[in-house]
Formats: structure tokens, C-alpha cells, sequence
């Protein structure tokens, strides 16, 4: 299993117990309504709202490379999703051996993004329009100039998707669970521990989360 089919079977797994295996039909176990392209346009605007567009503020500011990383990372598990809802996963096989530019192209990144953001749009409005092929050939295309291959991408899920797994079974839903760690968000904590052990599977990962979180 290469490390784009281990991403998908995460994915999977994290729908599965987060919102009961109904989910595949587009509905929660607690019958609400799920639009996996709406979280994608959602999370493609916070990461154009990363990038320093606005004419008016701060004109001379970088944009926030780590923060744009995050959401393609959120985009990712939403991109996953829907293909696995209409089982097209292995689709996204072909870009498995991608190579990362890392030309952090400013106007490139923009205009792929709103691309994604159209593409997902359409599709969140008109349910007998799919996209999700074409927003994974731009996803890979994004990533690509950001620096990232099949390799690091995979690393930055795992964090996200144990973490997410870790939040969902403690409370996170109900509201009671607790995101800042020692003064820390646990989004850092997580990949401070992926980061000082890069080959730690995705249950050791977990493990060390739940030692962290039962010191807090």
C-alpha cells in the first residue's frame, strides 16, 4: 500500500468514527446533511485569505506560508472524502510521484486556488456536477509549488488526522475538549512530535497525544 492509499484508508477510518458509516451516503449518524465540497471553498478562502491580496492593509506583509500549508493540508482530508464517496479513490494515484518545485509562485497559487474554489462551488450548489477529479489535478499542482511531495504531504496528514482522530474521542463535539496545551495550540504539539520522530506511525502519534493531553 503506497502512502497515498494509506491516506485514503485514514480518511476512511476517520469518517467512519466521527460520523458512522451513513456518512458515505451524505448524511451524519445524527442525520445531518454533509457537503464535503462546501469544506473545501471554505477552506480554500482561509488560504487565500493567507496570502497578502488585500490592496489596503499591510501591503509589504509575506504571506502566511506555514498557515497556507495547514488549510491544504484541511483541504486535503475534504478532497479525499468526497472521492471516496463516490469510490474514486485511486484516481489520485497518478500523482504519486509528483515532484515539488517549491517556486512558492504567488500569482500561480492564487489562481489554482480560485480555481479550486470555483470548481467546488459549482459542485456544492449543483449535486449532478462533479469535480472532485479536476480539484485533485489542482491540488496537486498547489502543493507542488508550495514545496510539498506525495512524501511530506503524507507526514502533514497523519499529524492532522490523529489529531482530529484524538479530538473527535475527546469531546470535541460535545465542546469539552481542550485545544490549547501548556499555552501552545495542539495543532503545534502535534507536529513538534511528528518533527522530532518523522518516521512514528500514525498509533504512536496517538499515543503520544493522549500522554500529552492526560498531563494537561
Amino acid at each position: 500500500m503506497n502512502q497515498i492509499e494509506q491516506m485514503f484508508l485514514l480518511q476512511m477510518q476517520l469518517n467512519d468514527q466521527t460520523n458512522g458509516q451513513v456518512w458515505i451516503k451524505g448524511y451524519t449518524k445524527e442525520n445531518r446533511e454533509i457537503s464535503w465540497y462546501r469544506g473545501i471553498y471554505m477552506e480554500v478562502a482561509e488560504a487565500i485569505d493567507s496570502f497578502n491580496w488585500k490592496h489596503w492593509k499591510n501591503i509589504n506583509d509575506e504571506p502566511d506560508w506555514d498557515n497556507i500549508r495547514v488549510e491544504l493540508v484541511d483541504i486535503w482530508h475534504f478532497i479525499m472524502s468526497e472521492s471516496i464517496r463516490i469510490n474514486d479513490q485511486s484516481y489520485a494515484n497518478k500523482h504519486l510521484h509528483m515532484k515539488a518545485k517549491g517556486d512558492y509562485d504567488t500569482d500561480a497559487l492564487i489562481a489554482s486556488l480560485e480555481k479550486m474554489l470555483k470548481l467546488s462551488v459549482a459542485s456544492s450548489i449543483d449535486k449532478e456536477i462533479n469535480n472532485i477529479r479536476e480539484i485533485t489535478d489542482i491540488f496537486f499542482i498547489i502543493i507542488s509549488h508550495l514545496g510539498i511531495d506525495v512524501e511530506d504531504l503524507y507526514k502533514r496528514y497523519v499529524v492532522k488526522n490523529q489529531l482530529n482522530t484524538f479530538r473527535q474521542q475527546n469531546g470535541y463535539k460535545e465542546g469539552s475538549y481542550i485545544k490549547i496545551w501548556g499555552g501552545v495550540e495542539d495543532n503545534v504539539v502535534a507536529f513538534d512530535i511528528m518533527n522530532k520522530n518523522p518516521k512514528i506511525t500514525p498509533t504512536e502519534l496517538y499515543d503520544e497525544l493522549d500522554s500529552a493531553y492526560s498531563k494537561l
